[in-house]
């Protein structure tokens, strides 16, 4: 998955928050699971260019859980492999020394998090508790190095797999889909409305759309020298979209009589991000008053296989939102917030056709239920769209050469850890003196 190193450090930050409002049945099980916490952010921290040395404090083997601090250590590494994957030209933003202060301050202010789990379940005048201070004493002083709250910046904007620095139309056009991908993985699913869902099913509608154009026209595009079999790989493809859109228009016709709201405007962050997919897909096959030509749109093989990469990017984009609106529609249903029309209901309950005993009582149109039965059509349309979706992103995957975890194209990276800064106080460990614990909650 595109990710970039703000989004890593948002999602530990939100398993943080989580494993301290949660807290741990039982008091050992969080002891036993902070090693691995702080083993992970000294990792990270190296990467940042500073050492934490009381994380030598905690030797042995690490053991890596699925509890709650377990999967904060998980978080913390995979922000420090984001960093190790980077190439020469993308690591140089490390060697900002703004750029580090903010990301250790970061970096040591969900560790702190996590470290008041620990706090509450170790008692005072132990060997654990001492230990905990003298990392939490550090972490502090790392913590309170960004009292402007200042964000990350470029540094924050590191992908691994993130598109190429290119700024033409096709790499917009790529990165503009990652963007509203991660928009709408941001979203809470609980705080979905219907508003927002048909909002959803509608973007991927207008994707699929754009999709089936543009693998017609590279398919259909003398200059683009394709082989037999990417042709027929692209009519597989093609066959796959069009029965996700139809899928999409099964899902966007069962909206009409399924609701949790009132008819609104949505103002979801994926929509934003879409407005700009959608300008640049416009910008790219209809610059002026018509659709371009096959052979003007794809001129020659390397805007061929440009043009497949920036497909297999939406189309890609295009399932992650589906399964998260699969796994929105199930939230509701399973809260009981979708309403449904009486008459729909009489259809599989024929108690709905009752009438009341109090003939002067008004029967309501509209009546929630948590029976699945119910939803059926809904459920499984959506369904039908998203392993459509699925088979058409693995023939974009094999056209291009990529995979679910590396994208656009993979490769491991030998780079090591740079220097540590030279340290004029061993004490702060090469940062300004402290002004408090400065958390950002």
């Amino acid at each position: 998955m595109r990710a970039t190193y703000e989004d890593l450090l948002h999602v530990a930050r939100r398993i943080a928050v989580d494993a301290a409002s949660t807290g741990y049945v039982r008091r050992a099980d969080a002891v036993a699971d902070w090693p691995a916490v702080v083993a992970a952010v000294g990792n990270h921290l190296q990467w940042l260019r500073c050492r934490l040395r009381c994380a030598d404090l905690y030797g042995g083997p690490v053991e890596q859980t699925s509890r709650s601090l377990g999967r904060l250590a998980q978080a913390i590494g995979a922000g420090s492999d984001l960093l190790a994957g980077q190439d020469a030209v993308s690591a140089r933003v490390l060697d900002d020394p703004a750029a580090l202060v903010v990301g250790r301050a970061e970096v040591a202010t969900i560790a702190l998090i996590g470290a008041d789990v620990v706090m509450a379940a170790t008692r005072s005048k132990t060997a654990e508790r001492r230990r905990l201070l003298r990392v939490t004493a550090e972490l502090e002083k790392l913590s309170g190095q960004n009292p402007q709250r200042k964000a990350l910046g470029q540094l924050g904007g590191l992908s691994v797999s993130g598109p190429g620095a290119v700024n033409d139309d096709l790499s917009r056009l790529a990165r503009y889909a990652a963007r509203w991908e991660r928009a709408d993985d941001s979203v809470t699913l609980q705080t979905l409305l219907t508003r927002d869902l048909r909002s959803t099913t509608a973007q991927i509608r207008t994707v699929c759309a754009y999709v089936w154009y543009l693998v017609d026209q590279v398919r259909v595009a003398t200059p683009a020298g394709l082989e037999p079999w990417q042709r027929l790989s692209l009519r597989l493809l093609n066959k796959e979209v069009r029965a996700a859109e139809a899928g999409a228009l099964r899902v966007a016709e069962s909206w009409r009589r399924r609701l949790s709201d009132v008819h609104g405007h949505t103002g979801t962050p994926s929509e934003a991000m879409f407005i700009d997919l959608k300008e640049a897909l416009d910008r790219l096959v209809r610059p002026g008053d018509s659709l371009l030509e096959a052979d003007t749109l794809v001129p020659d093989r390397d805007r061929a296989l440009r043009l497949l990469g920036a497909i297999d990017e939406m189309v890609w984009s295009a399932e992650q939102v589906g399964r998260r609106q699969q796994r929105a529609v199930a939230a509701l249903v399973g809260q009981g917030r979708l309403f449904v029309p009486r008459q729909e209901l009489s259809r599989y309950d024929l108690r709905y056709l009752r009438r009341p005993a109090n003939a002067s009582l008004l029967q309501s149109r509209w009546l929630r239920s948590t029976n699945a039965a119910f939803f059926s059509e809904l459920t499984s349309s959506l369904a039908w769209s998203v392993d459509h979706l699925a088979a058409a992103s693995l023939s974009a995957r094999r056209l291009v050469g990529t995979s679910q975890q590396t994208r656009p194209h993979g490769g491991t990276s030998t780079r090591s850890p740079a220097p540590y800064l030279e340290l004029s106080d061993p004490v702060n460990a090469g940062q300004e003196p402290d002004s408090g614990r400065g958390r950002l909650l």
